[in-house]
């Protein structure tokens, strides 16, 4: 036990906040700056939603079901389900199809299956999709064009969105496409009971009237060449999907040699093989 020094003056306890010629208070906020310390101070943390961050296109789901919730009220004279809209397809352009045929995998991430069941995120989606083709409602065109062209190779959903947003940032979309008709596998592959024809004609001319371009029968290395359209544009984007699993869907790299039918990525057979996705922008 150690001893307790002789020299230490005993002082009286007390419980005053002022010493002895005290005669202002602190400020308050130097009160309240100095509490920080304490290990029961909340800290909030801003980080994404989990149904946003499920979702594979990033929807602000949050933000929608607040307008549709009418926490979020919308500007005078739009009604709540065009600002739901307007909302969700800053990520989504083709809203109605997707609230059908999508896995949903923002429900799953959703907080309330901790409580009791998620959040029918994808009925509200189908919903919005719905109420825009009834009420014609349409994307707003860019205001300054950029000067800059794109082509984007694939007519499929990921072509379509690929378009939609470089079409928002004033670039000039060309897309290029085999078949007759725009969809890729939401026509080709999905049957129409489950994605009734008129509704998808109907989102896909909602993303053509924004200025974007279709080039349909027309076959990369048949009717025009990849050199072709690195020459008449500046980016080329690549969104050919995997409608077909033979070697000819594949461009190999030079020198490279095939030895399996499926896709060189993360759930196909390893391939020595490499296929270009996308040749970036020039500018």
């Amino acid at each position: 036990m150690s001893a307790i020094p002789e020299n230490v003056q005993a002082r009286p306890l007390t419980f005053r906040r002022f010493k002895d010629g005290d005669s202002k208070p602190l400020a308050w906020q130097a009160e309240i700056f100095d509490a920080d310390h304490s290990h029961k101070c909340p800290t909030y943390v801003q980080s994404t939603p989990p149904c946003q961050g499920s979702c594979p296109s990033g929807e602000d789901i949050r933000g929608y079901l607040n307008i549709v919730r009418g926490i979020e009220k919308p500007p005078a004279g739009m009604p709540w389900q065009e600002y739901a809209w307007r909302r969700l397809t800053e990520a989504n352009p083709l809203p109605s199809v997707m609230g059908r045929v999508c896995p949903a995998p923002c429900e799953s991430g959703c907080n309330r299956n901790e409580v009791e069941d998620f959040v029918g995120i994808n009925s509200v989606e189908h919903f919005l999709g719905e109420w825009a083709i009834e009420h014609k409602l349409s994307f707003p065109k860019p205001e300054h064009p950029s000067g800059k062209t794109v082509a984007v190779i694939g007519g499929g959903p990921a072509g379509l969105s690929a378009a939609y947003q470089l079409a928002r940032k004033g670039h000039t979309v060309t897309i290029y496409d085999e078949r007759p008709e725009l969809g890729g596998m939401m026509r080709y592959g999905i049957p129409g009971f489950r994605t009734p024809r008129a509704v998808l004609d109907a989102e896909i001319q909602r993303i053509l009237d924004l200025g974007v371009t279709a080039r349909m029968n027309c076959r990369i290395g048949t009717d025009i060449t990849l050199d072709q359209l690195r020459a008449e544009h500046d980016a080329v984007f690549f969104t050919t999907g995997v409608c077909a699993s033979s070697a000819s869907a594949w461009s190999w790299s030079a020198g490279a040699t095939p030895r399996s039918t499926s896709p060189p990525w993360p759930g196909g057979s390893a391939t020595s093989s490499t296929r270009t996705r996308a040749t970036g922008p020039r500018w």
